[in-house]
């Protein structure tokens, strides 16, 4: 319980606080975003989406030098268990992203649910010295693969120091209609944040954690407009949205998500 009042006392001090020139009301929430990302890296070199929006974060104009958190795959045999994928990896904590863990078996895009423990576990360990090897430090969180996971592998999750991380808001940018494109991307995106809205508390400030996937290039082109979207729609959604509304900092990253503490789906 005092751990659970120390984040929430954390969050409060990193976004609550309205940035000069912000009047919120007392029926107004405010909003505080936490971008995330599923799948990566790319390891594409004509046109790499992971690293176009690692720059897009850096220099888009809603509020340069974004911080995110991307959930990889780091086994996958066409991206983060490849040279080129660890050095991706390296290169978005070396601009000031963290990491945590998506998929985890060589065999590919494999949910967790699917895998036995005698698989699972070591895998998962595998998974974190990959990470502390990059970058100095254990992954502290986890996305399943297909948001996939029941009793048995949270169990496993906690046994092995890790913290599930699901989203509230989902881009669904990973739909394909005969082509790489999104036909709803901010109607998907203001349905979500207008039920975010409708069990805001005006008192605390809602924070909004974004599903992405940073292997498609349709998302990566279009990443600084999804940005635009967010802002937009939470403000006709009825949230108060302060001059610097996404995570600038991996600390921001932790204390955002260690504060929103999503319950898992029920599986």
């Amino acid at each position: 319980m005092k751990r659970i009042m120390a984040i929430t006392l954390l969050l409060l001090t990193a976004c609550r606080t309205p940035e000069p020139g912000l009047q919120q009301s007392a029926t107004t929430p405010q909003i505080y975003f936490l971008v995330t990302f599923d799948d990566g890296p790319s390891i594409r070199e004509k046109y790499n989406p992971t690293l176009a929006i690692i720059n897009q974060l850096a220099t888009n104009d809603i509020q340069p030098n974004i911080k995110a958190l991307f959930f990889v795959q780091t086994e996958h045999p066409r991206g983060g268990g490849t040279p080129r994928g660890r050095d991706i990896m390296r290169y978005a904590h070396e601009q000031g992203h963290a990491l945590g863990i998506h998929s985890v078996s060589p065999r590919g895009h494999v949910a967790h649910i699917k895998q036995p423990d005698d698989e699972l576990i070591p895998e998962l360990r595998q998974a974190q010295e990959v990470i502390r090897t990059i970058t100095g430090s254990a992954p502290q969180f986890v996305r399943p693969p297909f948001g996939a996971c029941n009793i048995r592998t949270r169990t496993i999750y906690d046994e092995l120091g890790l913290e599930l991380l699901m989203a509230n808001v989902r881009a669904k940018d990973g739909v394909i209609y005969g082509f790489n494109g999104s036909l709803r991307r901010r109607s998907n995106i203001c349905k979500a944040l207008k039920k975010l809205r409708a069990t805001a508390d005006p008192h605390t400030v809602t924070c909004a954690v974004i599903n992405f996937h940073d292997i498609n290039p349709y998302t990566a082109r279009h990443m600084t407009e999804y940005l635009h979207i967010l802002v937009e729609e939470a403000r006709r959604a009825g949230f108060s949205v302060p001059d610097k509304p996404f995570c600038s900092s991996p600390e921001e990253i932790i204390r955002v998500a260690e504060a929103v503490r999503l319950p898992p789906p029920n599986r």
